[in-house]
């Protein structure tokens, strides 16, 4: 079962919340249980060392005439030592003199009861210990005390554990109960503010839901901010932008597709109409018309290669550089004009020159020009073609008396997709001076265009073959 974001988030969020208060928690028990240690070892060094140096005075009086203490002297200068400095409620301290122990009378109880039934544990000269008891652990420092050079007693001080482990696990439940109210304090906030940070996220994934390529007008909106939420919902619109433009495109190319390839297959089958319902015409054969057709064929697959080439961003189309006999290429220009049943075209005949040129391409751009000014031009609107050779070219001009373009859409006449009819069931696709651009500049031509109130003309030019 998949699991939203938002709990995911949730969930991981509130359990390293929990775990950060709960190490924080023990953190603190344990930092106050060292601390309080620290101070107990503190209180026992104290007392071992003022014991040390206290006790030998306390013998000093107490001893004889000899000054030498005997065992009674010394163990009323302990008692007396004893008297001065009881206990306290952090430590009890006990000297042993020989086999016999004396201890203050004030002390931890624990400590006292331990004391009066000879059950304290012992220590190590020298060494601050933990060490086990009935009462619970203990800390505990033992030294000897010295007078006149000989070891007369052994002094312990002893402080018990079990305080400064309470007083850890009273802090510890406190800030337990403390991180635990501020968990679902948190909780509620953290929940709140991730619920409002997810929302761009959920209208992203709403949007994505609703795109549909028959509209692409939804978007999500940007949250402001510079956040990773905010970055992904721009770039989500933009790549719904360039879908809406990929689609456009893809659009524009099958009504191109279905535009070009109208022309040619025309061409073909009125020749083969012709051809079945009147026979050949007069001076051509059989052969005649189907080689006509065939070429349209060709022209099929070339017109596609062309599409293509505009598609992928190529702007040169593909040409067999050769000589081109200007005659030639109006006869073609012709015979292809004729099997659109197109009327009021005038195709004058061209100066016996010779261009260099691919001639099936430059036929192909001579009869998109052709179909273009037929296509946009009211019906029986007179269209013309003359050549004529000019500064060492020769220039192929269509001409139509119609009512021109407008000027904003004559500077981008030859871009791809610029059309002045894109509706209704005359509509073109607009790529067909994109196509005659680029193939008449793949043979080293150029098409120029002048559009006004009476009529477009735009020519063809190619350098003469020297």
């Amino acid at each position: 079962m998949r699991h939203s974001l938002f709990v995911r988030i949730a969930s991981l969020a509130l359990g390293i919340l929990a775990i950060t208060m709960l190490a924080a928690a023990l953190l603190t028990a344990q930092l106050i249980r060292v601390e309080q240690r620290e101070d107990l070892d503190e209180v026992l060094r104290r007392e071992v060392t003022a014991l040390a140096l206290g006790l030998p005075d306390q013998l000093a009086e107490a001893s004889g005439a000899d000054g030498v203490a005997d065992a009674a002297e010394v163990d009323v200068a302990v008692q007396r030592y004893l008297a001065l400095h009881p206990g306290s409620q952090q430590h009890l301290t006990v000297v042993t003199l020989g086999s016999r122990t004396l201890s203050t009378q004030d002390g931890p109880p624990e400590l006292v009861e331990l004391s009066r039934s000879d059950a304290l544990p012992r220590g190590t000269v020298g060494r601050l210990l933990t060490v086990g008891s009935s009462a619970g652990p203990l800390r505990v420092l033992s030294a000897d005390v010295v007078s006149q050079g000989q070891a007369i007693a052994q002094v312990s001080v002893f402080g018990p554990l079990g305080p400064s482990l309470d007083s850890a696990r009273q802090a510890f439940a406190r800030i337990a109960l403390a991180s635990a109210i501020g968990l679902v304090l948190g909780g509620v906030v953290l929940l709140v503010a991730l619920r409002r940070a997810l929302r761009p996220v959920h209208e992203l994934a709403s949007a994505a839901r609703s795109v549909d390529l028959r509209d692409l007008s939804s978007r999500v909106p940007e949250p402001e901010g510079r956040d990773e939420v905010s970055a992904m919902a721009g770039e989500f619109n933009r790549m719904l932008d360039r879908i809406r433009d990929d689609e456009d495109k893809r659009k524009q190319l099958l009504a191109a597709i279905s535009h070009e390839l109208r022309t040619p297959l025309a061409v073909a089958r009125g020749h083969l109409e012709l051809l079945e319902t009147l026979g050949p015409e007069e001076g051509q054969t059989a052969a005649d018309t189907a080689a006509i057709a065939r070429r349209e064929l060709d022209r099929l697959s070339r017109i596609v290669d062309d599409l293509t080439a505009l598609n992928s961003g190529s702007d040169r189309a593909d040409v067999e550089i050769g000589p081109v006999f200007a005659p030639d290429v109006i006869d073609a220009l012709r015979d292809r004009v004729a099997g659109l049943g197109y009327t009021d075209v005038e195709i004058l005949d061209a100066p016996p020159v010779v261009a260099l040129g691919d001639e099936d391409r430059l036929t192909q751009a001579l009869l998109a020009l052709v179909v273009n000014a037929r296509t946009h031009t009211p019906p029986g609107t007179p269209v013309s073609v003359q050549t004529e050779s000019v500064d060492g070219h020769v220039a192929f001009r269509v001409s139509d008396t119609g009512p021109g373009l407008a000027p904003d859409v004559a500077e981008r006449a030859f871009e791809p997709f610029v059309t002045t009819k894109n509706l209704g069931p005359s509509r073109t696709s607009g790529l067909g001076l994109s196509v005659v651009k680029a193939i008449t500049e793949a043979q080293s031509g150029s098409v120029t265009l002048a559009s006004g109130a009476g009529g477009t003309t735009i020519d063809v030019a190619l350098p003469l073959d020297d």
